[in-house]
């Protein structure tokens, strides 16, 4: 499964008996202009990308963070499981020491298992809430801009992703480490720095639009009562009219910023999306051939958007192609002399 991001082009479906890196080598070879990927943690497909690596160094590899907040929170939820099961053994012995006690009988030599009980209930109860401040400092920092609004860099992320992780113990959460060990978990930030710089704004410019936009996104923030929210709203009006006096066409700018920022793609959702489309027409039927997933395929990148910012164009138009102006259904009736005359009539993009 490939998707490109921008124009949520289903691009790569196939129905293939395993998962190699030869095999998804053969696939990602194709993609000739490909120089920016985000991928899940498949061993086969890690191998793919290392080897296209050493023929195009230029690639950028990013491990999605979607997979990776998927398995730290149900780690999250395990930990959670034992401190509360934990908590529950405890309270289940003190009941029963109390029954005893009510009923006159002797507690000798019982109180020390039921302290006992609760000491490794409020242990277990104090390393999960432990683990949960470190796991939330995490997901913060694998976003491109702080909760405060300012853009993160790798090596702000990185060091904070390292002092956080020794609270994250245990089997439960030794995939999500493995993960968040990778240098490849990190690379959208230095794919948004680079998006930034070919913006060639002046430095000044460049940091106020960032600046503002990084309070956009957080709109909690902006439309808060606190004494932060209201310094964050000022800091805006400030910004905003720094840029006006500088450039009166800074909108503009904004939204090349925004662009820039949004192509730093961090997370392979959007495939994971489509798989689940996918899967639930794969439910529909007894068998799901090759030939089926294509004409899915086919029908999911001629149909319009209806709602978003890709609202009223298909994949295929998103990404610069020109479909002819026909149904897929109407496409599929027509000859392959007929489709080959209409598609040579078009001018493909540059």
């Amino acid at each position: 499964m490939a998707v490109e991001p921008e124009s949520f082009c289903w691009l790569l479906g196939r129905e293939e008996a395993g998962r190699d890196g030869q095999l998804w080598a053969e696939y990602l070879e194709k993609f000739s202009s490909l120089e920016y990927l985000v991928r899940d943690g498949g061993i086969g497909l890690a191998k793919a990308v290392q080897s296209l690596r050493k023929r195009r160094p230029d690639l950028q590899d990013g491990l999605d963070v979607f997979h990776t907040f998927r398995e730290g929170n149900k780690a999250l939820r395990k930990t959670w499981g034992r401190a509360s099961r934990a908590m529950e053994k405890a309270a289940a012995a003190q009941r029963k020491l109390d029954q005893l006690a009510r009923r006159g009988g002797s507690r000798q030599g019982k109180g020390a298992a039921v302290a006992r009980y609760w000491r490794d209930a409020e242990q277990l109860f104090d390393e999960a809430t432990a683990t949960e401040s470190a796991w939330r400092k995490i997901r913060q920092t694998l976003d491109l801009f702080t909760p405060q609004g300012k853009l993160q860099d790798r090596r702000q992320a990185e060091a904070a992703v390292a002092e956080a992780l020794p609270r994250l113990k245990g089997d439960d959460w030794a995939k999500t480490v493995r993960f968040l060990r990778k240098p490849e978990t990190f690379t959208f930030f230095d794919r948004a720095a680079e998006q930034l710089a070919r913006l060639g704004l002046p430095s000044d410019t460049l940091e106020a639009l960032v600046s503002l936009e990084g309070l956009r996104r957080r709109a909690k923030l902006l439309n808060g009562n606190s004494p932060a929210s209201a310094a964050a709203r000022a800091l805006a009006i400030a910004r905003s009219l720094e840029l006006h006096r500088r450039d009166p066409d800074w909108p503009r700018q904004a939204a090349l910023v925004r662009q820039a920022l949004r192509r730093a793609w961090r997370a392979s959702s959007l495939a994971e999306g489509i798989n689940s489309v996918a899967r639930m027409q794969q439910a529909r039927h007894r068998r799901m051939t090759q030939g089926l997933l294509d004409l899915k395929r086919l029908y999911w990148n001629l149909r319009p958007f209806r709602t978003g910012r890709r609202r009223g164009q298909s994949p295929y138009q998103r990404l610069g192609l020109k479909p002819p102006p026909l149904t897929w259904w109407q496409l599929l009736k027509l000859t392959p002399d007929q489709l080959q005359q209409l598609l040579s009539a078009q001018t493909l993009p540059s």
